[in-house]
């Protein structure tokens, strides 16, 4: 799903679990989560989130698995888009939860989040055992600006209707030179 498509996910309702100051404070970062691995954990996982979501739209509270230990991070605001799970973080993803559901049911995953008021943008993968998150930095987003005059957004040196084509560009090459470190660098 392209970040135009996930900006176009609207009319969240902020959960009383947070205080009125933290509901208005917090940039909540959008998370779709697609989970592989064998079909029965797939339906076991779905069931999981639908429970949650449940409970969620029940409560009014974020939620979080119920065999997670620690206390840190909850998902707010789910919903279920065919085979990805679609949630909101505070501030920032929450791999670690994210993590220990792939764990618990023998899976992998890939996460695509962002939450560009804190410049947050990116995708995790986690494939037998291995976590690996492509971000981009401040410095990034510091790369391409807005012309008033041609009302366009510019990157090396090309006009863009959006910025969001430009983030997902400058994503695919930060993991093309991860995935090449020796190669050619922009």
């Amino acid at each position: 799903m392209s970040v135009t498509d996930k900006k176009k996910r609207n009319g969240r309702n902020t959960p009383h679990s947070l205080t009125a100051k933290q509901r208005n404070m917090e940039n909540w970062c959008s998370n779709f989560v697609q989970f592989t691995g064998d079909p029965e954990a797939l339906e076991e996982i779905g069931w999981l989130f639908r429970a949650m979501s449940a409970l969620e739209k029940e409560t009014g509270h974020g939620q979080r698995p119920p065999f997670i230990s620690d206390n840190e991070g909850y998902f707010y605001n789910m919903d279920i888009l065919s085979d990805k799970f679609y949630f909101e973080t505070v501030s920032t993803p929450n791999l670690d939860l994210l993590v220990q559901v792939a764990d618990r049911y023998q899976s992998d995953f890939r996460l695509d989040y962002h939450e560009l008021g804190h410049a947050v943008f990116g995708e995790a993968s986690y494939r037998q055992g291995t976590l690996t998150d492509v971000r981009l930095d401040v410095e990034d987003f510091r790369q391409f600006s807005y012309d008033l005059e041609k009302q366009a957004y510019m990157f090396e040196g090309l006009y863009y209707g959006s910025d969001a084509e430009i983030l997902e560009i400058m994503l695919a090459m930060k993991k093309e030179q991860l995935d090449n470190p020796f190669g050619h660098h922009r």
